[in-house]
């Protein structure tokens, strides 16, 4: 009996050692405990001096703060972001990578089929939409339009500058001049959206299409002038250029490529981890990039940056991801959109 009752009592004691392991190991691993003095790359795909440079900057400190890590900024610019995108593709889903991405190059380069692509959108967990904004075609000050309707009335073939085929810029001109029946002449190959810029304000290139807060940065000094807003909302920071909407009559279908282009363009600048990241883990970093987003001191310090943030829920980006999923395409209207991307402006 005593050896019974020492054998009994040893097990209850191992058990009792065994569950307070547990139980110290669990809180150890609480994403709150993990984070604490680790150091998180956030990568960025642009160059020195582009908004997802300028975000990015602008957020690593919210997020040390908020994690109790060392947040690094690392840029990785090439292929129009996508070697950015490619590389955390393959990175550990630990917490410890994040990527400020370009949603909608993305998203077009896999229905365009893209080469060099080797991720899938769908499979990236978001955390958070940073931001988006209307898009503006910008000109060089010596164009003799200053008007979209005088731009068709004109018959010039548009000259525009661009990173690659799906940088945001180049595609949202292909749906415009492919809408509206403008001659486009669409060169590739400058390597960031600054570049791009310049290459209009030489005067290489007639203009570029820019998203609202990196346009403002060369109409301010008079080096680019805004002629048109590409989409259906107005600029806050342009409020005396009206939308293609507002400037055109458009039948439907021109309508329709122009709402098309626009959809995607609503992911904007998105957060995104690897793929597999743990649920307790995912939801932390979820809830850390709400309230920095929803935060009303660090909106008005991204507002007065003139980098305004607009916070969408991992929720609303997921169905929009999903929308264009191509197994919801019928194939002749792919081929028609990898044409219009890819072919018909170069």
């Amino acid at each position: 009996m005593a050896a019974k009752s020492f054998l009994s009592k040893f097990a209850i004691a191992a058990t009792s050692a065994m569950l307070i392991c547990l139980a110290n190991a669990a809180r150890a691993e609480t994403p709150q405990d993990f984070f604490k003095g680790k150091i998180v790359r956030l990568v960025n795909g642009g160059s020195g001096g582009s908004g997802y440079d300028l975000y990015s900057r602008m957020l690593a400190p919210y997020f040390e703060q908020k994690l109790g890590a060392k947040v690094v900024v690392e840029a990785r610019p090439g292929a129009g972001m996508m070697t950015a995108m490619n590389h955390v593709w393959t990175q550990a889903p630990d917490g410890l990578t994040m990527m400020l991405a370009p949603a909608e190059g993305a998203l077009l380069g896999q229905l365009s089929g893209g080469q060099g692509i080797r991720f899938k959108l769908a499979e990236f967990p978001i955390l958070a939409r940073v931001n988006t904004g209307p898009r503006l075609l910008i000109v060089h000050p010596s164009m003799p339009y200053k008007t979209i309707g005088e731009l068709i009335a004109s018959g010039r073939t548009l000259q525009i500058g661009s990173n690659g085929k799906t940088d945001g810029s180049s595609d949202t001109v292909a749906f415009m001049c492919h809408a509206l029946n403008i001659p486009c002449k669409i060169t590739i190959g400058y390597k960031s959206s600054v570049d791009v810029a310049l290459a209009a304000v030489r005067g290489e290139v007639d203009g570029t299409i820019l998203v609202e807060d990196s346009s403002e940065r060369y109409a301010q000094g008079g080096q680019l002038r805004a002629i048109v807003v590409t989409s259906r909302e107005r600029s806050k920071l342009f409020k005396d250029v009206p939308t293609i909407f507002e400037a055109l009559q458009l039948n439907a279908e021109q309508q329709e490529w122009l709402d098309f282009r626009d959809d995607i363009r609503k992911l904007g600048r998105l957060l995104i981890v690897p793929p597999g990241m743990e649920a307790e883990k995912l939801a932390y970093l979820r809830r850390i990039s709400r309230e920095i987003l929803t935060d009303p001191e660090a909106l008005e310090t991204f507002e007065k940056a003139r980098q305004p943030a607009l916070y969408g829920t991992p929720e609303e980006m997921t169905e929009i991801v999903r929308k264009f999923d191509l197994s919801n395409i019928p194939a002749e209207r792919q081929k028609l959109i990898q044409h219009i991307i890819m072919d018909k402006y170069y």
